[in-house]
């Protein structure tokens, strides 16, 4: 951890701001890794610059920087921490290659949310979530990937802080590494995977129903062999399914849901001739797109209860099952868009709508029944 002094030093007084000098004190304290007070930051400026170095009125002060610090307390002393966009600012000013090491316990966000396309699926969670306007921007050159920030609301009152990306190509290698990249530099409590997929016929299912994956099924993990001069594969899954707490709680959103009603309400253009339901079983996953009906009878010979297919949930889940502790709870969002041999894209907005839209208002509605906060 680099000391007050070292970073101060490492600009020129005219660049020593309020903005450098508050950040500068928390990152010094050591607010990544635990909250510190008001009084604290005080004590480390005044070491530094005297009286007239301490911002006036830190607190509020403090308060207006809640695009970099976050307040941690609701009573008395008023507890800081210093949050990754804090960090990646001090980086820039600074210059300084200063370390994110954070306490192995704690969560930094409430939720991270991965999509693997900007287009329609990530453009319709920041629709789902207030619009650009609600989103900053993290300015963090080093990580391969653009994450973005913002707020939500959940309907007790709680506010819960989102980080959000996309990965940088669609399968599962790169979903597992975006997925280990997001728990590994912001510790969500818990990961969402939200876009779409293929859905199986079975089950009257429609454009833009929502499928959760329970488990996910690697379908290409097996062994090919030939006997008697016929290929054959033998599959070799390992299903990851939810946690027995967050699969309790979907279950009240099966059947028919006002929920769906209402997400309809929403969508300005075609939408199915029924209302739009959930669908909780197995959704398989493989670095390939399917376009042949075959290969979904094929799959079902082996899970019956098949829901769908798609690209990306397998690493989600995989890399979230072996993340070191605080390990985030996850769940799979996928809408409908095509059945497998019936390809098309006329759905894929709404779909990718739907599932945007059902994966927010359930957070909202449910997060203190979800997941365990002091």
């Amino acid at each position: 951890m680099q000391d007050y002094a070292s970073i101060i030093t490492a600009v020129k007084p005219q660049k020593q701001t309020a903005l450098y000098i508050v950040l500068g004190a928390l990152y010094s304290l050591g607010a990544l890794n635990a909250a510190v007070t008001t009084d604290e930051i005080t004590h480390t400026i005044l070491l530094q610059f005297g009286k007239s170095g301490v911002p006036v009125n830190l607190s509020a002060k403090l308060t207006q920087l809640k695009k970099y610090v976050r307040r941690e307390s609701l009573g008395r002393p008023i507890k800081w921490r210093l949050i990754p966009a804090g960090l990646a600012k001090l980086r820039k000013m600074s210059g300084l290659d200063l370390t994110d090491e954070t306490d192995s316990f704690e969560y930094l966000y409430d939720v991270g949310i991965i999509c693997a396309l900007e287009q329609p699926e990530f453009s319709a969670v920041v629709a789902a979530t207030g619009g650009d306007a609600a989103w900053r921007a993290i300015e963090e050159p080093r990580l391969a990937h653009v994450y973005r920030e913002c707020e939500l609301t959940t309907i007790s009152g709680k506010t819960l802080k989102v980080i959000g990306t996309t990965s940088s190509s669609m399968g599962l290698t790169a979903a597992s590494i975006v997925t280990t990249q997001l728990i590994m530099h912001f510790r969500p409590r818990m990961i969402l995977m939200i876009g779409i997929a293929a859905g199986t016929r079975d089950g009257k299912k429609q454009f833009g129903d929502v499928l959760v994956a329970d488990p996910s099924i690697d379908y290409m993990s097996g062994k090919v062999v030939r006997a008697e001069g016929i290929r054959d594969f033998l599959p070799d899954p390992y299903p990851i399914g939810l946690v027995p707490r967050v699969r309790s709680v979907l279950r009240k959103y099966l059947g028919s849901n006002p929920a769906f009603a209402q997400i309809r309400s929403g969508w300005r253009g075609n939408v199915p001739s029924e209302t739009n339901r959930l669908h909780l079983g197995p959704l398989g996953a493989a670095d390939q797109v399917v376009d042949d009906y075959l290969t979904i009878t094929e799959l079902q010979r082996n899970w019956r209860k098949l829901i769908g297919v798609e690209m990306e949930t397998y690493g989600v889940y995989r890399a979230c099952l072996e993340a070191p502790d605080p390990k985030p709870r996850f769940i799979s969002f996928k809408s409908v868009c095509d059945f497998a041999a019936e390809k098309g894209d006329s759905w894929q907005s709404y779909a990718a709508y739907v599932a945007s839209e059902f994966a927010i208002r359930f957070v909202k509605a449910e997060w203190e029944g979800l997941c365990q906060t002091k």
